[in-house]
């Protein structure tokens, strides 16, 4: 499901004690398995983003639901490997030949390759944080499949978020 963090209230909140900025790092701190979800501060009393909270909402619900071509995906994974080759793990070399989505509502993307079972999760992890740059994707997770495939057989490994 998509995801925003609502503080209510903020009108009750003494402003000297605490800053929206010091705030936010509290709540990061206690929701770091969200990192992706907007933090947005209300009050019903002033009507202080109450709008822009049913925009927000809105938005996510349009983004969660954008698909893109295999052909635009691609072009992204390349630049990607690129910039920032895999890292593996036990002296083996994944190699991330291609991708595709394969749903919306949340994105799910497939990523084909050899020895994928070695992707270190630093690099899965950074792969997730540019897709939703790219893709402008806060407010919803992103699911990654990697299939390995060795000759004729392929291997399903893990999934992300």
């Amino acid at each position: 499901k998509g995801l925003i963090i609502v503080v209510s209230k903020w009108d009750l909140v003494d402003k000297e004690a605490y800053t929206r900025d010091d705030m936010a790092k509290d709540i990061s701190r206690e929701f770091p398995f969200v990192s992706w979800a907007p933090l947005i501060f209300t009050s019903s009393e002033t009507g202080q983003n109450v709008s822009k909270l049913f925009d927000l909402a809105f938005e996510i619900h349009e983004r969660r639901n954008q698909k893109m071509t295999t052909q635009e995906i691609n072009r992204w994974l390349n630049e990607l490997k690129r910039h920032h080759p895999p890292a593996g793990l036990k002296n083996k070399h994944p190699n991330l030949t291609y991708m595709t989505q394969v749903d919306t509502n949340p994105p799910r993307f497939k990523v084909f390759g050899r020895d994928l079972k070695y992707l270190h999760w630093s690099y899965k992890r950074y792969m997730d944080r540019e897709l939703r740059q790219k893709l402008e994707l806060e407010g919803t997770p992103v699911e990654f499949e990697f299939e390995s495939n060795a000759g004729n057989t392929r291997k399903k490994h893990e999934h992300s978020r």
